[in-house]
């Protein structure tokens, strides 16, 4: 977990600030994004997944750093191999948050292993679109980066990826901020994935706001 910053920068400023321009009412973004989920699940796995994810985070429950005791449970089962822990959790997570795309791909792995092949590549596809969504370019320059709502997701692309991370910046270029992670995949070769976080910065910020319910207690993010 990184450290929050002590001062936010003029970048994350003017982002929090475009980002809580003219909110919609809170009814209107649950409503909004139930209607999306529904119509994902059932076109699923050929689904408007980007569209999906945005709408989740423009919901008022989205929480931009918590991670959910289904989740945590979910990983440290997965990390085991005990589906009969992991598989319930990530249903959980899955209930809570369809668009989590560690969630889906640790169901598929089980539903594997228990014999449901057409629900494992259910997930596995899901799963699939939810990367797509977010590989917005090739993410090997700021030009090209990844498009996140949360650092969650940053983590999971890499995973999916299976790449591991093993350093992380915070970096300002041409107006916008991004997370730099370099990376060193399974054959040990090394790259540099950039992933524009302008929206998440702005919803970290928007968190942080004297009087929310994460101030003074959340993760963040170290400089560079």
């Amino acid at each position: 977990m990184r450290s929050i910053l002590l001062a936010l920068t003029l970048g994350l400023a003017s982002a929090a600030a475009a980002f809580a321009a003219a909110p919609a009412p809170a009814e209107d973004t649950e409503a909004h994004y139930q209607a999306l989920l529904a119509a994902a699940k059932a076109a699923a796995p050929n689904a408007d997944w980007g569209a999906l994810r945005l709408a989740y985070s423009r919901r008022p429950a989205f929480k931009v750093f918590a991670q959910s005791d289904a989740k945590r449970q979910m990983f440290e089962a997965a990390q085991k191999s005990d589906c009969a822990t992991a598989l319930p959790a990530a249903r959980a997570v899955l209930a809570e948050a369809y668009i989590d795309i560690d969630a889906h791909m640790v169901a598929a792995f089980c539903e594997d292993n228990a014999g449901d092949k057409a629900g494992a590549q259910l997930d596995r596809d899901i799963g699939a679109g939810l990367v797509a969504s977010i590989e917005t370019g090739d993410g090997l320059s700021t030009g090209a980066a990844f498009t996140p709502i949360d650092v969650d997701e940053e983590y999971a692309v890499m995973r999916a990826l299976g790449a591991r991370v093993s350093e992380q910046a915070l970096i300002q270029s041409g107006g916008h901020s991004y997370d730099a992670l370099t990376t060193v995949d399974e054959a040990g070769r090394k790259a540099t994935y950039y992933f524009l976080i302008d929206r998440v910065l702005a919803a970290e910020a928007a968190a942080l706001r004297p009087g929310s319910i994460s101030e003074g207690g959340p993760p963040g993010r170290g400089s560079p």
